[in-house]
């Protein structure tokens, strides 16, 4: 890359060759080519000038201020090449025929926990995701199929697959495939039951480490607005994600005119940062100490708000647990890089000198042949070598074993291992140990999932004063589980009303978990006070709406969700809601109309396609009423209301072979 240094004169010249340079990949930015000149100070001053002369885009809403980041490659193109084969760039993605990896020969996967059959078929340049079971005569029922329109994850590893509804929520679906092995097997969090199914919605807090910020309203990434995204997305983490907002950055250096310390000062160079802050940015993703107990975003903060340069803590709460059966000690999930690392006496000892830099370069995949070299280098900047050049682990020890040619460090020290949240994933365990012993890391393991003894936060250093630990650790556990956690609850509360703490979030936390334990007066008065902290809050007027249904008003109630759908119309899920009390009220025409305009706008909406046949019962159409319980059942075979409404409508309709097809298939309450 050249370098930014020297005189005017020189920096004159490294801009006329940038530019030059750079002006192929601006007809791909959308900017016209620059003028054809035999005089160089021409063609220089043909492609000159702002951003928006050179169609250069730039967001703004909740993440404003970015450029794409192929624009970024006009004056970094030997970062931005390196940087395509790192798992970050590829972390997010439209499918394409180039960037297939998977086996569509044998894309058949049976589960037989859940008595279901799996494919994943490429159709031209499109991936379609199928699902079925087959009955005892052999009978194909409760298919469904879906194109997929996003896949996350690099591959290096695993992916797994997404579709997006017309009212901009996205799903995951349950197949993954898994690249060591090259089999289709079930995604992360799929593998016992119950498991969501069609139904796992992809939140911003899981897309805000898996790609690159969207372009979006300012305000709707705050805490418990709608998950929707738009359309069109970024592909992939890219530069800015690291380097923060390049568009005021961009635009200095294209006008070409401004002083070289002005143009850096305008972009985040992480490498000047102090320590905290620089590792910020590599831990906002990569330490996560227990997947079970996400970390909670600091109220009053938006999910797309973090910018490099901040403090992490400034950012979130991270929380670890202690669980009942699995010590911390013991615990080895695919994101622990940073959170294993830092209980290596490597790590301890070298008083914040090791760290992720000491060994990654964000901008380059290191080659499998260059891999020993480079990690054995790595070890000696903090170990003596012995005689044979090979690190001393203390300098006591006077030579270390003789190890293989192509072994590094990494072999025996950190050993790979099998993920225990995600148990088809072999990783690197970077807790950094003296000896790995002799036991098989790799081996099978089934899933189990976490039994949270304790939660606490992970993080010595947070700057959360007593109360403000409380209540977000509280928080913590009710999300942790949906707001099942009575205790949880009464402890926020208690603590949320001592404070007169000023964030809505906490308020809106404690209001769910009354709700959901039918404390409905309870429930509305902490909404009030949450009301009082963000007026106008979807969620705040949902859950409103809830509560005043069950305690018997339903005219106020249905009122409450009109109310709510006039501002955001988009809501499939609060829609379907609607049509449901409808049809308590006994408004059975206006609560099909409103049940297929949620499903136009959601179609994998199962509850909508059952309240559909339950109506066209009360109509008299078994017909169009076992097609809806039909539907119902292939989004959620599980079902148990859909499966024996179908059973008796089949049945009625003459039809008793293929209603006993569905009367075997297990079905849960």
């Amino acid at each position: 890359m050249t370098r930014l240094h020297g005189s005017g004169e020189s920096m004159r010249r490294f801009r006329i060759v940038a530019r030059a340079a750079g002006a192929a990949l601006l007809l791909a930015l959308g900017a016209p080519a620059p003028a054809r000149a035999d005089d160089p100070v021409a063609a220089l001053a043909a492609v000159s000038g702002t951003l928006d002369e050179w169609n250069i885009a730039v967001t703004s809403g909740a993440a404003a201020g970015y450029v794409p980041d192929a624009t970024c490659a006009l004056c970094h193109d030997d970062k931005a090449q390196s940087f395509k084969a790192m798992g970050m760039a590829k972390s997010f993605y439209r499918p394409s025929p180039e960037k297939i990896i998977e086996d569509f020969e044998n894309n058949h996967y049976y589960n037989a926990a859940t008595g279901r059959h799996y494919e994943m078929e490429l159709r031209g340049e499109e991936y379609w995701f199928r699902r079925y079971q087959v009955a005892d005569d052999g009978v194909r029922i409760n298919l469904f199929e879906q194109k997929v329109d996003w896949i996350l994850g690099s591959g290096h590893h695993t992916r797994v697959y997404l579709y997006r509804t017309n009212d901009g929520m996205m799903f995951q679906l349950p197949l993954a495939w898994y690249t060591r092995e090259g089999v289709w097997r079930m995604g992360p969090g799929f593998e016992t039951l119950p498991h969501p199914g069609l139904q796992r919605t992809v939140r911003r807090q899981c897309m805000f480490c898996h790609n690159a910020f969207p372009e979006v309203e300012a305000g709707s990434d705050a805490y418990a607005m709608p998950e929707h995204f738009p359309q069109d997305l970024p592909q992939g983490i890219g530069c800015q994600r690291c380097h923060g907002p390049g568009a005021e950055h961009a635009g200095l250096a294209l006008q070409g005119e401004a002083p070289l310390e002005d143009i850096r000062a305008a972009i985040v160079n992480p490498s000047r940062l102090p320590r905290e802050e620089l590792y910020s940015i590599c831990y906002g993703c990569h330490m996560q100490p227990i997947v079970a107990v996400p970390a909670v975003r600091r109220f009053g903060r938006d999910a797309y708000s973090f910018r490099p340069g901040e403090k992490l803590t400034d950012f979130i709460a991270q929380m670890d647990v202690e669980a009942a059966n699995r010590p911390r000690p013991e615990r080895f999930e695919i994101n622990h890089h940073p959170y294993r690392l830092e209980q290596s006496a490597c790590f301890i000892k070298s008083e914040g000198k090791l760290g992720c830099l000491t060994c990654h370069d964000p901008h380059v995949k290191i080659p499998p042949e260059a891999r020993a070299g480079h990690y054995h280098a790595a070890c000696l900047t903090c170990h003596e070598a012995d005689d044979a050049g090979q690190p001393r682990m203390s300098p006591a020890q006077t030579s270390h074993p003789v190890i293989a040619a192509d072994a590094d460090c990494t072999t025996c020290h950190m050993p790979a291992r099998r993920t225990q949240d995600v148990i088809e994933v072999i990783m690197t365990d970077h807790k950094i140990v003296r000896d790995p012993g002799s036991a098989d890391l790799t081996a099978p393991i089934a899933k189990e999932s976490t039994e949270v003894a304790e939660v606490f936060l992970q993080d010595p250093h947070h700057g959360l004063d007593a109360d403000e630990q409380v209540i977000y650790k509280a928080t913590a556990v009710l999300r942790h589980t949906s707001g099942g956690a009575d205790y949880a609850a009464d402890t926020l509360a208690a603590r949320l009303e001592a404070t007169a703490d000023p964030h809505f979030e906490p308020w809106l936390e404690v209001a769910r978990s009354q709700i959901r334990r039918g404390q409905f007066d309870a429930g509305l008065d902490t909404l009030m006070q949450a009301e009082l902290r963000k007026p106008g809050h979807p969620k705040i007027l949902e859950y409103r709406a809830v509560a005043t249904f069950s305690k018997g008003n339903t005219t106020r109630a249905i009122t409450l969700v009109r109310q709510l759908l006039e501002k955001f119309p988009k809501l499939a899920g609060q829609r379907f809601i609607l049509a449901e009390m409808l049809h308590r009220a006994g408004n059975d025409d206006e609560a099909t109309a409103q049940a297929r305009h949620a499903l136009e706008d959601r179609h994998t909406l199962w509850p909508a396609w059952h309240l559909l046949g339950e109506l066209a019962r009360t109509r008299g159409e078994p017909e169009q009423a076992a097609a809806a319980f039909k539907t119902a059942l292939a989004i959620h075979p599980d079902a148990a209301a859909s499966q024996e409404a179908l059973v008796a409508t089949l049945i009625g309709l003459g039809r008793p072979a293929e209603a006993a097809r569905y009367r075997r298939r297990t079905a849960e309450p």
